[in-house]
């Protein structure tokens, strides 16, 4: 059984240079939107779907497209054409595969097996997009070129026409074993024979009240009349095209009786023009039924209703519409996959943004009832094997995201690219980078966003709270906070998730946050306690010996630190990697420190409770704050209190939330190297200054 392993993508938009698994079954892609997640769909259709070769100028990564300016001074020097041709930019997809060494006919796959070694399982083609020696002077050489400021311009003006003419789509084996030894093809035949991809996209014009066709359903139909057409179908597919066909030649029949005798009657006789030329000439209509302009144009999908009044396709639920759609997709590309005279042996299937007009209920269960609908496609061909398909799915939906295995979860991340100005994609792969999480935490985190629905993939940041006071307050803080905030860095502008996480529960997520590179603000309790006899209980912090809290004793490494400890941290040891935690300090100007969220709201705001800033405010508010009535202290300073004290150690976590990263390492400059002489002949390289 063959089976796609890895997908690798070079120079592609935001995916200047990815890696990413794929999984037996269904890989979830997930991520903030410009994260390049549509980019992986369209380099699959342009290298080997509906719109191959239809590369353009902007597809190629912005980090990559100086290398046309380079390849252009090479050119215009002394250096050799194979130099220039080194120096242009490619667009690559290298696909691995995976077979099984017992299988002794590997079909399409066998012209891509090129190693020697017969304990080796992986195959692997690679499809580029570049160009070649003879369109070097179709690509770099333009008539009346001038070396000045606007050279650049003239040069990416030029290679807007001049890039479809020179580049040309390549594919090779390589050899797993030695990437040196390539095997190239002529024609893209073999790969054609060894993968097919079928796309679910995401624009599906479902609205009626928007522009496009409405009923893009009913439209489906002349698909699958063309699969059951093949020879390759179903018998049962095939009789129904026969049929089809039958009752459109008979109908053809009728009307080009009575019908057509009746139509003649509405052109004129030509020798009424006057023409003697024309005298002996006869007009004659002949109508014809083309069966798959019928189905296309004129087939409509009803809904079956009780009383014998069909409701058209749109009177349906968007979400309905939406389901039936995706299905009906999946039954044309299924059909496809069956009516090949050699079966493919990868079917890879994109399906973006599935949720839309979904209750979460089914976004829950997609891809679960997906499996489903691949038996049930099968199960109409009980002599052959299941569905030799692998799905990628893109989503925006936490409950699609959080009910997916971590393993077949890919993170795309957009940041910053050394190249100033430039960005790109880094994928985050679960199955290969999150094994720093412990398996049971791994199970602990899977459950709880599940239970959840938390936003943590789709968040540009993240606020981990201990329980719903601070959650519903969260809001009205950020605002507070704004205030005196720059333009730049006001949180409210920002995607910020808050997840309420329970003070025995944040540590669990501190692996899974600096795999994600998520920049974290941790707020939790100081939680003193102090030992009686021979149990540790709460108090104030004064009479404190340590902390009770198992996020800072993590956080720190240390189950015995101290109260005074934890508030001589400075700033600086409260981060790590990209996560900070904030637990109480003393307000500025106080010595006296809160032991809780609640009695932190107290101390910060001691005129709201009506309590004296004097020697025993701390101990005041700590007793306070035993009958603290959560809920409704909450949505007093969300709603009715005006311009109250954050406090302070939410107050300094939240600044340093709101803060941009720091830029990324500026890319050393490219630089040529003087040619080296080796027998007379002159060789000239690109490489990175080091």
């Amino acid at each position: 059984m063959i089976k796609l392993s890895n997908v690798c993508v070079e120079g592609f938009r935001l995916l200047e240079n990815v890696d990413i698994a794929i999984e037996p079954g269904a890989t979830v892609i997930v991520g903030r939107n410009n994260s390049g997640k549509t980019s992986l769909t369209e380099v699959f259709d342009k290298f080997i779907g509906e719109h191959v070769g239809r590369f353009r100028l902007e597809d190629f990564s912005g980090a990559v497209r100086s290398q046309f300016v380079t390849a252009k001074a090479m050119r215009d020097g002394d250096y050799l054409p194979d130099a220039v041709l080194s120096a242009l930019p490619t667009i690559s997809l290298t696909l691995t595969f995976t077979y099984d060494e017992n299988d002794d006919d590997l079909g399409p796959l066998s012209p891509f097996i090129i190693d020697l070694d017969p304990t080796c399982t992986r195959a692997i083609a690679r499809i580029e997009y570049s160009s070649s020696l003879p369109m070097l002077s179709v690509l770099l050489d333009i008539p009346d070129y001038q070396e000045d400021e606007h050279a650049n311009q003239v040069l990416f003006r030029h290679l807007r026409d001049a890039i479809p003419k020179a580049y040309a789509i390549r594919t090779f084996a390589i050899d797993p074993t030695d990437e040196t030894n390539r095997r190239a093809f002529d024609k893209s035949t073999e790969l054609s024979k060894l993968i097919h991809t079928g796309f679910v996209k995401a624009q599906r014009t479902l609205d009626t009240g928007k522009r496009g066709e409405a009923d893009v359903i009913g439209k489906l139909m002349n698909k699958l009349f063309q699969t059951a057409s093949n020879l390759n179908a179903s018998s049962d597919d095939q009789e129904i095209a026969a049929q089809l066909k039958l009752s459109i030649a008979q109908l053809e029949q009728s009307m080009q009786g009575d019908f057509d005798e009746q139509l003649k009657g509405l052109l004129p006789a030509l020798s009424t023009f006057g023409f003697p030329s024309l005298n002996d000439t006869e007009l004659r209509p002949q109508t014809s039924i083309d069966v798959e302009s019928l189905l296309t144009d004129n087939t409509r999908i009803l809904y079956t209703s009780t009383d014998g009044v069909h409701l058209p396709e749109g009177y349906n639920g968007l979400g309905t519409r939406n389901l039936i759609y995706i299905l009906l997709q999946l039954e044309a590309l299924h059909k496809i996959y069956r009516s090949e005279a050699t079966r493919p042996g990868t079917h890879l299937v994109f399906i973006e943004e599935p949720e839309a007009h979904l209750h979460p209920q089914m976004q829950e269960v997609f891809i679960t009832q997906l499996n489903e609908a691949i038996s049930t496609l099968s199960q109409k061909y009980p002599d052959e094997l299941a569905w030799q398909v692998q799905f990628i799915i893109s989503t925006h939906s936490s409950h699609l995201a959080n009910a997916a295995e971590f393993d077949a979860i890919r993170y795309f991340l957009n940041e910053p690219s050394p190249t100033p100005g430039i960005r790109r994609t880094k994928i985050k792969d679960f199955r290969k980078g999150a094994n720093s999480i412990e398996p049971d935490d791994r199970s602990f985190l899977q459950k709880y966003m599940t239970l959840t629905k938390c936003d943590l993939y789709f968040a540009d940041k993240v606020i981990l709270v201990e329980g719903a006071t601070e959650k519903i307050l969260m809001p009205r803080i950020l605002k507070l906070v704004d205030e005196d905030s720059p333009d730049v860095s006001k949180l409210c502008r920002q995607y910020i998730t808050t997840m309420e996480v329970g003070g025995a529960h944040a540590q669990f997520f501190y692996p899974l946050l600096d795999f994600l590179e998520l920049k974290t603000l941790i707020i939790t309790d100081i939680d003193a306690v102090r030992l009686e006899g021979t149990k540790w209980k709460k108090c104030p912090c004064a009479e404190a010996g340590r902390t009770s809290n198992n996020a800072i004793k993590r956080w720190f490494e240390d189950n015995e630190i101290s109260v005074e400890e934890l508030i001589a941290k400075t700033p600086q040891q409260k981060v790590s990697q990209f996560c900070r935690i904030a637990y109480q300090l003393p307000e500025d100007g106080s010595d006296h420190c809160a032991r809780s969220y609640e009695d932190a709201l107290i101390l910060a705001n001691l005129d709201r409770f009506e309590i004296e800033d004097d020697a025993n405010a701390a101990i005041k508010a700590f007793e306070r704050a035993q009958d603290f009535k959560k809920t409704e202290e909450a949505i007093r300073f969300a709603i009715q209190e005006d311009d109250w004290n954050v406090p302070k150690y939410i107050r300094d976590g939240l600044i340093w939330l709101s803060e941009p990263p720091p830029p990324p390492d500026e890319a050393p400059p490219l630089e040529l190297i003087d040619p080296q002489v080796d027998g007379g002949m002159a060789e000239h390289n690109l490489v990175e200054a080091a």
